[in-house]
């Protein structure tokens, strides 16, 4: 029976490990299982099969973890499951300062259930939790850090007009490769440009496409807002635009950390057209009141709340 740093007696564990696909062998959910079994056997500590936890996830948001908060909503259970979490390294555990002091506290002093690093043992001095606290700190920085050298690189790729996201409708992509024209899907995009500047809405031109039972590249329905970003990309005129922070999935199209440069790939759109179309947006945005429905809208008072059993409309 093994000494943990809160001076538990410890007789049964369960292990958490956390992968990303960007880091090394070190770091496979294999390597980290079998450095967590071995620190166990040598422990004196039984590895419950059942409740071990693994997330394929990186960054330090770790709300997204799905295995991690079921990990700690049966940690919470009566009467406690295992008595200590093992994971490889506490930066497994959390990368944010912030998440790693709020569910230490509530393991070890709230449930009673200690939290044990293979790579960097500790105790209950306060050096040893001055250490852990100074790890868990780097391990921040590091994180951080990373993503912002991933931001600079993925910046620098698009101004050189380079894509590095998942193509939008209208178009293919294979890896290491330039946007390819799907013929399929391209005919209806320049059918919206064309809808749109003869004075069809957006809820219209949506209407219209899901009755000709077209639908977008994940199999659903048209919608306003499928619509609006349509008209809205750039990229359909032979341009790339990218931004560092998910502002055009805000629908924010013209913020200025925006990046916006010329692409290799084939235009559906003329130039001229894609401009056309932004000014009728902004002219209309400028004449239609705050909130109001298109009129097409408002046929009838169940509108936008029942749904067609057979087409979805």
């Amino acid at each position: 029976m093994a000494e943990t740093g809160t001076s538990i007696s410890l007789k049964t564990a369960a292990a958490y490990l956390r992968v990303s696909t960007t880091e090394q062998t070190e770091f496979s959910p294999d390597a980290q299982l079998r450095a967590i079994r071995d620190y166990a056997s040598k422990s004196g500590i039984v590895l419950l099969e059942e409740h071990i936890y693994q997330d394929d996830a990186s960054g330090t948001d770790i709300k997204k973890r799905i295995q991690f908060q079921k990990m700690i909503s049966v940690a919470k259970s009566k009467p406690k499951p295992f008595d200590a979490i093992i994971v490889h390294k506490f930066d497994r555990f959390a990368r944010s300062r912030e998440d790693s002091i709020i569910y230490k506290k509530l393991l070890r002093q709230d449930l009673k259930i200690d939290v044990l690093s293979v790579t960097e043992p500790t105790d209950d001095s306060n050096i040893s939790q001055l250490v852990e606290g100074i790890m868990e700190t780097m391990a921040e920085f590091y994180s951080k850090n990373l993503s912002g050298e991933v931001i600079k690189g993925m910046s620098e790729k698009a101004r050189r007009g380079e894509m590095h996201v998942t193509p939008p409708y209208g178009y293919d992509k294979e890896p290491g490769k330039p946007y390819t024209i799907n013929e399929q899907e391209t005919k209806y995009v320049q059918l919206i440009y064309e809808w749109f500047l003869n004075g069809d809405s957006y809820f219209a031109i949506a209407g219209r496409l899901n009755e000709l039972g077209i639908r977008t590249k994940r199999g659903n329905l048209f919608e306003n807002r499928t619509i609006e970003y349509i008209l809205h990309n750039i990229v359909y005129a032979g341009y790339t635009r990218w931004s560092p922070d998910k502002i055009i999935s805000k629908r924010i199209f013209d913020h200025p950390d925006t990046i916006i440069a010329k692409s290799t790939h084939e235009p559906i759109i003329p130039e001229d057209v894609f401009n056309m179309v932004q000014e009728k947006i902004k002219t209309a945005k400028l004449t239609r009141q705050t909130k109001e429905r298109p009129v097409e809208s408002k046929k009838h008072y169940l509108s936008g709340i029942l749904r067609c059993g057979n087409c979805g409309g």
